[in-house]
C-alpha cells in the first residue's frame, strides 16, 4: 500500500506538471506560429514602436490642442501594456508614461528612431534595441534603449462571438 500511494503521489505531480506546461505552451510564441510569422510580427512591431514616438512628438508640439493631446494620450496608451514604466527620457529613471506625457507637454520636441534591431525572444515576449534621437532645438539628444514587446493571447467580443486574437503591445523601456 505505501508503494502504491507514493506511485499515485508521483502520477499525479507528474500529470500536474504536464498540464501545467501544455498551457505555457499554448500561450508561447514558438508553439504558435512559425519563424516567418514571427519574424513577420516583430517587423510590425519596429512600425509600433515608431507610432509611439511618432505620437510623443505630436503630444510634444506646441500647438497641440488639448483635445488633440487626449486623442493621442488614448492612442499612446492602446499601443502599451497597462502600467507600463518607461525610460525618463532626460534621467536615467524608470517613469511611468502618465508622468512622460507631463514632461514632453508642449516643449517642442522631435524623436527620431534609428538602427532599430530584434534582440532575442523569450516564451510572450521580444527585445527590440534602438537608438533614440531627441531634438529640441539646436541640442540633440541620443539615448541606446532596449524595450519589451508582448505578443499573447486575448479574447475579443466580435457583436456576439468572442475570439482569441494575438496582440502586440509595447512594453518596459530600458
Amino acid at each position: 500500500m505505501k508503494y502504491f500511494t507514493i506511485i499515485l503521489f508521483f502520477f499525479c505531480n507528474c500529470v500536474l506538471a504536464q498540464s501545467s506546461d501544455n498551457s505555457v505552451n499554448r500561450n508561447s510564441i514558438k508553439a504558435n506560429f512559425s519563424a516567418k510569422a514571427i519574424e513577420a510580427y516583430e517587423e510590425n512591431s519596429f512600425s509600433k514602436v515608431n507610432d509611439f514616438y511618432q505620437f510623443l512628438e505630436i503630444y510634444s508640439d506646441k500647438n497641440s490642442s488639448e483635445a488633440l493631446k487626449k486623442q493621442v494620450k488614448e492612442n499612446l496608451q492602446s499601443l502599451v501594456v497597462e502600467n507600463v514604466l518607461v525610460a525618463d527620457l532626460f534621467t536615467s529613471e524608470k517613469i511611468t508614461l502618465e508622468k512622460l506625457l507631463a514632461e514632453i507637454s508642449s516643449k517642442g520636441f522631435k524623436f527620431e528612431v534609428k538602427n532599430m534591431q530584434k534582440r532575442a525572444t523569450s516564451t510572450n515576449f521580444w527585445t527590440n534595441s534602438y537608438v533614440l534621437e531627441i531634438k529640441n532645438g539646436t541640442e540633440i539628444v541620443r539615448k541606446n534603449l532596449v524595450q519589451r514587446v508582448y505578443f499573447y493571447p486575448e479574447q475579443k467580443t466580435f457583436g456576439t462571438k468572442k475570439k482569441e486574437v494575438w496582440s502586440i503591445f509595447l512594453g518596459e523601456i530600458e
